[in-house]
C-alpha cells in the first residue's frame, strides 16, 4: 500500500507547491479515495494515508533535488528537460520546479537543514519497516521479552553485524 500512495503522491500531486497544506483538497481527495478503492481501509485510516502522501511528495521533491538538480547547478542543458526516470512530469511543471530550486531562498533554507542535517548523531537503519516492523522482529525473535523503547533505539541504529557506528555513544555506553 505504501508503494502505491507514494505512486500517486509522485504522479498526482504538482512539484511546485510549496507545502502540502497548500495542495488543492480535491487533489488530497482524489489520492485518498484510489488508496481505499485498491485497499481495505477505514474511514479512520484517511488522515494516515494522507499523511503517508505528504511525506512520500516531500521525498521526491528531495530526491528530485539531490539527484537531478544540484549536481548540475553549472549544466542547465541538463535541467532543461525532467529526468528520463519520471517522465510523467511535464516540462513546464520541471522548469518551475527547478527555478524553485535553484532560488537565492531554497539556497539558504537549504544550507539550514543541511547544518541540522550535519548534528545529527545517532541515525537509524530501519528502512521501510520503521519501528513498528523493528517491534514484530523481535516479538518473534525473543518471544515472551518485553521490548522497551530503548532496545528498540538501540536496535535501529545497530548495522548488519549488530556494532553501533558511533563512538560517542559507545563510549557512553560503557
Amino acid at each position: 500500500m505504501q508503494s502505491y500512495i507514494g505512486v500517486l503522491a509522485r504522479s498526482r500531486v504538482p512539484l511546485v507547491d510549496m507545502k502540502w497544506s497548500q495542495i488543492p483538497k480535491d487533489i488530497k481527495e482524489q489520492i485518498w479515495e484510489a488508496v481505499d478503492m485498491a485497499f481495505v481501509v477505514g474511514q479512520g485510516g484517511k488522515n494516515s494515508v494522507l499523511a503517508s502522501a505528504a511525506k512520500k511528495w516531500k521525498d521526491f521533491k528531495s530526491t528530485l533535488t539531490r539527484h537531478y538538480i544540484l549536481p548540475y547547478t553549472n549544466d542547465r542543458e541538463k535541467l532543461s528537460q525532467p529526468p528520463e526516470t519520471y517522465k510523467f512530469i511535464e516540462k513546464a511543471q520541471w522548469d518551475a520546479f527547478v527555478a524553485s530550486r535553484l532560488s537565492k531562498d531554497f539556497e539558504s533554507v537549504h544550507s539550514q537543514h543541511a547544518q541540522i542535517r550535519e548534528k545529527l548523531e545517532y541515525n537509524h537503519r530501519l528502512s521501510r519497516k520503521g519501528y513498528a516492523g523493528l517491534e514484530d522482529q523481535l516479538e518473534e525473535t525473543m518471544p515472551g521479552v518485553e521490548i522497551d523503547r530503548s532496545t528498540l533505539w538501540k536496535r535501529a541504529r545497530q548495522d548488519k553485524h549488530g556494532n553501533i557506528p558511533i563512538q560517542r555513544w559507545q563510549r557512553k555506553q560503557n
